[in-house]
Parts: structure tokens; C-alpha cells; sequence
């Protein structure tokens, strides 16, 4: 049967560096040092103002074309998926489709998806694909969460970076390898657990909705920052992604032990152990990147794809279980065998100046 596979991946993030020193002067050393601890997240790199999600995106697509030597010409698919695109109108897709000259018979579009983008993402490229509706796939995959993020707002700055990822996929006979499977979930009744309440067609912008309000633990924020329900959010990603990645394996026969590497969204440590803990992976299949970038929301799952392959940890003959969840309430997860003429990832990351 015809599916896809990744063949190339590269990923970027922005020069500008938040660290932890900057963090203690505005929120504290005790407040900063026991969030730390529970995120495992000590620096992130942060957009510079005017800088954009596809501006990563675009650096790290650049990174990927000119180090494999494929031809922008032979691409037919490009996607973005972001929270944070150029423009309401057009698509950022084809902002970069331009910025990258691919050729016009190219199709483009956005992916208007959170944390869990790059399995949304993948699922397209490898549905069209085997479809023979492309041949080629560009999947880009970029956040610039921080601009959405109040300078106050003590738990989700510490948390947060922002990054771009870059996966060119291509078909694949499925007995070479390639992707194997995907799964997703959402909980659309919970949508407004991770949210920008104004900006939108909903609640447009306006003179009340740049009101800096203060709550009850002293977090500011306006209704056009993102607001997240810390403990509703951790209760998901615990109970409702174990019990999705539970049932999945079981439904296929399968466990930790069938996987050479099992990788999940970047959101932070002491959730990420929990999920593995969960489905009994053991600390060599394990792989983390978050301790100097933060969770980059859509980009932190190919970025981490791109350090495994860097390190070692995922390699041609190996097989990948991937997981991401977030905004939305949305989830999913794909499984992948590598190829044996399976690519490295390109060198990186990428650091992008304003």
C-alpha cells in the first residue's frame, strides 16, 4: 500500500533569548526556581518585535531545500499550521509559497490548529499522498505564542518559546515503512480552557478588551492574551491523552516495547514523565527538548523530531510512536517506521535574527 514518510526535517528558533535571570527580576527567584522544577524548562527563545512565526518557518523551510538539494520546483503540497499567522487574510501558506518561490501548480493552505498541529499536519500531507493528489509535501509548522502572552502573566511566560519546524515528506511503499497509522481526539465542550477570549470575529477588538485585569494570584492579562485553566489543561493531558494512548496501542496489539523512540509534545517535564509513565516507556526510549526553547506549542513536535534524529535516538530501521495535545481541547498521535534510506535531519537549530 502507498503511504508517506518524513524525509527531511529541519527546525528554527528565534536569536532572542528569555532566560531564566530576566524571569527572577520580574516574578521572583523562589516563584521562578519551583516553576523550573515542575517544567524542567530553564531558558526559551522568544520572537523579537515585527518577528513572525514565518519567519522561523521560512528559515527553517530555506534550511531544509538548500541542505537536501531538492528543487522548490518538484514540491505540490505546502500547509502552515499556527496559531499565530501574518495576516486574517491570506494565508500565511501562500505568503511563504511566495517568499520561497515553489511553483504555481502548488497547492497551499493554513492549518488554524494548537499544540497537537504537527500530527494534524502530517495526517494531511500523508492522506494526499497516497492519495496522488501530491507527491511532494512541505509541512511547515510555526508559533509565535508570546505575542499572545500578557509579560505578566507569571505562568504562561515561564512556560512558553517560540519555534518553527520544517518536514518534507514524500511517498513510500508501507512494507519500506513510513507512517503506519494516525489517531486523533478532540473535546470541542472544553474549548475554552486555553483561549484568547477577543481578537476574533466572536469579540472583536476594542478599547475594553486592552484592559489589563488582575486576578486573584496576581496573573494580568487583557482579553487579547491567552488565558489557560492550569489545572483543567494538566487534568487533560494526564487522564484524557493516557486513556486515548491506552486504548490506541491496545486497539493495534501494541506497547512501548514495539517502539525504538516515543515522543511526545514538549508542554513541560512533570506532564510529559506522567504520559510516560502512563504506558510504561522506559527512560532509553525516552527523549526531551524543552530545557533551553520552552514549549513552542505546533512547532515543539517536529523540533523534537529533528534533535532525535540529531542524537541518535530515532534513525533509519527505527519506529516512532509520536503523541500531541493541547488547544482546542485536541489530541493525536501517529506511528512511523523509518525507512532504511531514510534521511538525517538537517543541522540545527536554526537561530533566526530579527
Amino acid at each position: 500500500m502507498r503511504t508517506a514518510t518524513i524525509r527531511w526535517i529541519a527546525h528554527a528558533i528565534p536569536e532572542r533569548r528569555l532566560g531564566y535571570e530576566e524571569l527572577e527580576a520580574r516574578f521572583g527567584a523562589k516563584e521562578v526556581a519551583s516553576i523550573a522544577k515542575m517544567s524542567g524548562i530553564r531558558n526559551r527563545h522568544v520572537v523579537a518585535p515585527g518577528q513572525c512565526a514565518s519567519d522561523l518557518a521560512y528559515a527553517a523551510a530555506k534550511r531544509l531545500l538548500d541542505h537536501s538539494g531538492i528543487d522548490p520546483a518538484t514540491i505540490d503540497l505546502l500547509t502552515f499550521a499556527s496559531q499565530t499567522p501574518d495576516y486574517r487574510i491570506p494565508a500565511t501558506a501562500a505568503v511563504l509559497h511566495g517568499r520561497l518561490g515553489l511553483a504555481e501548480r502548488c497547492c497551499t493552505f493554513d492549518i488554524g490548529q494548537a499544540c497537537s498541529s504537527f500530527v494534524h499536519s502530517i495526517a494531511v500531507a500523508q492522506s494526499m499522498i497516497a492519495a496522488g493528489t501530491a507527491k511532494r509535501a512541505l509541512v511547515l509548522n510555526g508559533d509565535a505564542l508570546t505575542t499572545l502572552i500578557h509579560p505578566k502573566d507569571r505562568g504562561l511566560v515561564t512556560l512558553h518559546g517560540d519555534g518553527a519546524a520544517a518536514a518534507l515528506l514524500e511517498a513510500c511503499d508501507s512494507d519500506q515503512g513510513g507512517v503506519e497509522f494516525v489517531e486523533f481526539g478532540t473535546d470541542g465542550k472544553r474549548f475554552d480552557k486555553l483561549l484568547v477570549p477577543a481578537g476574533g470575529a466572536r469579540e472583536p477588538s476594542g478599547p475594553a478588551t486592552k484592559v489589563e485585569v488582575e486576578d486573584e494570584t496576581g496573573i494580568v492579562r487583557t482579553r487579547e492574551h491567552l488565558t489557560m485553566d492550569g489545572a483543567a489543561v494538566f487534568h487533560f493531558s494526564v487522564y484524557t491523552v493516557t486513556a486515548f494512548l491506552k486504548r490506541l496501542l491496545a486497539d493495534r496489539g501494541l506497547s512501548a516495547a514495539d517502539y525504538d523512540t516515543v515522543l511526545f509534545h514538549q508542554a513541560n517535564k512533570t506532564m510529559v514523565d506522567l504520559l510516560y509513565k502512563s504506558i510504561a516507556v522506559p527512560p532509553e526510549k525516552r527523549f526531551y527538548w524543552m530545557e533551553d526553547t520552552g514549549n513552542s506549542s505546533g512547532a515543539s513536535l517536529p523540533s523534537l523530531f529533528a534533535e532525535a534524529w540529531r542524537a541518535g535516538a530515532v534513525k533509519p530501521g527505527s519506529r516512532t510512536l509520536a503523541c500531541a495535545f493541547g488547544g482546542g481541547l485536541a489530541w493525536g498521535a501517529f506511528s512511523i517506521r523509518w525507512p532504511a534510506d531514510a534521511a538525517a535531519a538537517v543541522p540545527g537549530p536554526i537561530e533566526v535574527a530579527a
